[in-house]
């Protein structure tokens, strides 16, 4: 005698919701009979290699219309519609390496913040080579911006720490396709004082970098000063800007 499973012993087999067993009727994809006496549905041995075949083509990422109709495709069929799957997932799977990269970017901050915080005026090499000016307007390095964040940085010098000027930091590789004139600042050997600089979002944008700058000129001469953007968050109850600021020593 054949063995016979109700709606709920299939569905606890598979681990799956009954009501999937009955949508997955309505659209066709499973078809088992309804015995007479109670009109109860009754599902077969061959019905479980169905519910299985279901499971696969789902766990592939195929919608229900597709499972329906790839027994109806010849080899050939078969073939175009798993490939065009898989050029889907790929795509798929690109966007979320760049979401991943983009939140490590934001990780990273948060631990530079931290970094900064435990470890004030450091004295480090910098980690940038170039920067350029940047206009909001500009659409390709807003790109960048959004991309990475990090990659805006304010440029100025001690001598006039008043006078900054916005820039975005370019890669080694773009340095020397830049004419001289376009670039706020380049990498020389001198080494910086690393420090964090807290812009309050208010009136006026007050920050601590004047602070900053008298206890580093306690020891030595200063000239730049690259401001480099980690994040915008809230402490102690107001909202800041906060920066990596290296400033030169010389």
């Amino acid at each position: 005698m054949n063995q016979i499973f109700n709606i709920g012993k299939m569905a606890d087999f598979f681990q799956i919701h009954a009501s999937a067993l009955r949508y997955w009727e309505e659209a066709g994809l499973i078809t088992p009979v309804k015995n007479n006496e109670n009109d109860y549905r009754e599902y077969s041995v061959d019905d479980l290699m169905t519910v299985s075949d279901i499971l696969f083509y789902k766990n592939l990422g195929l919608p229900l219309k597709q499972i329906h109709e790839i027994e109806k495709t010849d080899v050939s069929g078969h073939q175009k519609l798993l490939e065009e799957k898989m050029g889907e997932l790929k795509q798929q799977k690109k966007e979320i390496d760049r979401r991943i990269q983009k939140l490590q970017y934001h990780l990273n901050a948060i631990s530079a913040l931290h970094d900064l915080e435990d470890h004030p005026f450091k004295i480090t090499d910098i980690d940038t080579e170039c920067i350029v000016p940047f206009e909001l307007i500009e659409i390709d390095k807003l790109k960048k911006y959004i991309d990475d964040p990090y990659l805006y940085s304010r440029v100025q010098h001690s001598s006039q720490p008043q006078q900054e000027r916005r820039g975005l930091t370019v890669s080694l590789q773009e340095v020397n396709k830049i004419p001289k004139e376009q670039i706020l600042w380049k990498k020389t050997e001198t080494k910086y004082v690393t420090c964090l600089m807290k812009e309050e979002i208010a009136a006026g944008y007050p920050n601590n970098l004047l602070s900053l700058l008298e206890t580093v000129q306690e020891k030595y001469r200063t000239g730049y000063i690259i401001s480099r953007f980690l994040l915008c968050a809230q402490e102690n109850g107001k909202t800041y800007d906060f920066y990596k600021t290296y400033i030169e020593i010389l």
